[in-house]
């Protein structure tokens, strides 16, 4: 099994500050999920909040047993962005449930996924990402790519992809340095 990430867990890299959602980010999120423009490429969330809260209070009890990880991102103390890592076992999760604010600067964005492959490769020490991405998504497909993920199969709405530890180590550094990220 991979490791655990503690209650209080946060990292800081590339500029970005990541920590674990809190039920209390609950409204945060919910706008962020129901943006029409942003959530165009998600599993549709309802508008109503305590339905949200109640949804994260569950999703807290499998972050307490390492099943998932949900992540909100800062810069310069404030929150533009959330992902997640899901579907944990042996040696594989899944990144997903990537949003950020509009008008978030792209090497912010990017730094995010960077950060949550950083957890899911160097923190929990898994092996492999696989992950879906809608069909119509055509920008995070060619970013995925980027970092060296593999199709490897599709559904009717999406494309699968697998991005290994490997293989992402061997983008990550050509990614930081063409968005000019800090190292930190």
């Amino acid at each position: 099994m991979s490791k655990k990430l503690d209650s209080d867990f946060k990292f800081s890299r590339y500029g970005i500050d990541a920590r674990l959602v809190q039920v209390d980010d609950a409204e945060f999120i919910l706008g962020l999920r129901t943006n029409e423009k942003l959530s165009r490429y998600i599993h549709a969330t309802s508008n109503d909040i305590e339905q949200q809260k109640s949804w994260m209070r569950s999703y807290k009890e499998r972050e307490a047993k390492g099943e998932d990880y949900y992540f909100i991102y800062s810069f310069n103390g404030c929150d533009f962005a959330v992902n997640r890592i899901y579907d944990i076992n042996t040696d594989r999760g899944t990144g997903g449930s990537w949003l950020c604010q509009q008008g978030t600067e792209v090497e912010h964005s990017m730094a995010t996924l960077l950060i949550m492959r950083d957890i899911l490769f160097e923190v929990l020490d898994l092996d492999y990402d696989v992950f879906d991405v809608r069909k119509n998504n055509k920008i995070v497909q060619k970013t995925h790519l980027l970092l060296g993920a593999k199709k490897i199969g599709e559904t009717e709405l999406d494309y699968l992809y697998s991005l290994s530890k490997e293989d992402y180590q061997n983008k990550k550094q050509n990614i930081i340095q063409l968005l000019n990220l800090p190292t930190n």
